[in-house]
């Protein structure tokens, strides 16, 4: 009852409150943008708004463009980057536009810069200060970000690892629970939390707690483009698929399927390609096919206005019957709650028993191979299925077969992997999918590192 009143005194004023929305108004090719697909949105120094269109880099005053036309040919070599489309701008309002092993640099006045790389580095990066880095990449584990926190340096490298630096001397490292090397890394700074938000291969987005010196994994989907923290408690992440709302407190992920306009029209968050917040805390959106958006707190028109604050009510009212649903069933599950982790003791206990050793590894093979195509399926998916703390499945795995836990999963995929390529109907990319590897080139590493052979030498039925 009191969830009741708490969400009753919440919608009145939600609903109060609701004439100041987040409304965007349209730039486009009519106000002379080169181009209605923006890849990226970023700012220089000077307060000028910068969006990458398909052959061109457009930067916007507030009332006109200037172009400057981006030539591949004209590329500086960029042998180190392997990743997705990146753009930064250092202290001396220069840009940098990284794309997979090319890099375009263009000085205050945006004139293109061809000697912009040391001989000695082959990628760069521009940390929150505006200082450029210039570095020779290890490829036994590659720098993907670089950003700066209270006067100390972080970086973020493809093995998930992030290293923090005070005057170049390394204070620690702290690994994230990756499944397999990064390729792809995109990091913004929460400065009042002391936290970093990174998106991972366009699928993973982690937080690293700058205090505690943790990695927590806050949302997981599929091609995540980019990430903006708009205000001191929301996070937004576009997607091909749309646009995902975060609650940086709850960590709460919350789809959004369209976003309103200033003239009262909606677009689909489908359309939606990449966001970025400037420093006057505007936000920016880059669209497909709608150019930029700039979104503003403000009243869409009147009309438009009262109709979405209609559709508000009626939403938020069905939220209340489905919270006093909700209270109902979780009062019904509580009833439950010790009978059930009274059961999961019992499990944990007969798993634990010496005389049943093969009967763990044979719910375990059972448990991994009925999620062979589940990439995320980790060693603690695995330990809280088993009833088991992740350190006294380790352990046990060790003793019982002489691999680790997350060896063990690795060897059943593998397995699985050999017999669909023995079957000869799939290509490699549908093998690994389906074995749940990350992709063909990781699988074959497994397979080398475990076999000490390729995979398509099964191809054949060889032993």
């Amino acid at each position: 009852m009191r969830w009741l009143l708490l969400h009753i005194v919440w919608l009145v004023c939600t609903i109060c409150g609701n004439a100041q929305q987040l409304v965007f108004s349209s730039i486009d090719t009519s106000d002379g943008l080169s181009d209605n697909f923006v890849f990226h949105v970023t700012q220089l120094h000077d307060g000028r708004i910068v969006a990458t269109t398909r052959n061109s880099i457009d930067l916007w005053n507030g009332s006109n463009f200037r172009h400057i036309k981006k030539e591949r040919r004209i590329a500086t070599p960029l042998l180190g980057y392997q990743g997705a489309y990146h753009v930064y701008t250092d202290k001396d309002n220069q840009l940098w536009v990284k794309d997979y092993q090319k890099l375009w640099c263009y000085d205050a006045n945006q004139k293109l810069k061809q000697d912009c790389l040391p001989d000695s580095a082959n990628d760069v990066f521009v940390d929150d200060e505006g200082e450029v880095f210039f570095i020779h990449q290890d490829t036994a584990d590659v720098l993907l970000d670089l950003k700066a926190l209270d006067g100390k340096q972080y970086r973020f490298y493809a093995s998930g690892t992030v290293r923090c630096f005070d005057d170049g001397q390394e204070l620690y490292a702290v690994r994230a629970p990756l499944e397999s090397s990064a390729v792809t890394s995109l990091v913004i700074t929460d400065k009042e939390r002391k936290k970093f938000y990174q998106l991972i291969d366009q699928k993973l987005c982690l937080e690293f707690d700058t205090e505690s010196q943790q990695w927590t994994e806050i949302f997981r989907s599929q091609n995540l483009h980019t990430i903006s923290q708009t205000d001191a408690n929301t996070a937004y992440i576009v997607s091909r698929d749309g646009i995902w709302k975060l609650d940086l407190n709850s960590r709460h992920a919350e789809r959004v399927n369209q976003v309103i306009m200033s003239n009262g029209t909606y677009i689909s968050s489908s359309r939606l390609n990449t966001i970025y917040t400037d420093n006057e805390g505007n936000v920016w959106i880059g669209s497909y096919d709608h150019g930029l958006l700039k979104g503003q707190m403000g009243n869409a028109d009147t009309a438009s206005a009262e109709n979405f604050s209609w559709i508000y009510i009626v939403l938020y009212i069905i939220g209340a019957l489905v919270l006093v649903a909700v209270c109902v069933l979780i009062w019904r599950r509580r009833k439950h709650k010790t009978t059930t982790k009274e059961e999961c003791q019992e499990k944990s206990e007969n798993i634990v028993g010496i005389t049943i050793d093969d009967e763990l590894i044979r719910r375990a093979t059972a448990l991994v191979e009925n999620n062979l195509a589940t990439p995320n399926y980790t060693v603690e998916r695995l330990a809280q299925d088993l009833c088991m703390e992740r350190t006294g499945l380790y352990k046990k795995m060790v003793s019982m077969t002489g691999k680790t836990p997350t060896a063990f999963i690795r060897s059943i995929r593998i397995e699985n992997a050999i017999r669909l390529i023995r079957k000869g109907r799939l290509t490699m990319n549908e093998v690994a999918e389906r074995s749940g590897f990350s992709s063909a080139s990781y699988m074959a590493k497994c397979f080398q590192e475990d076999l000490g052979r390729k995979p398509a030498e099964y191809r054949d039925n060889q032993p």
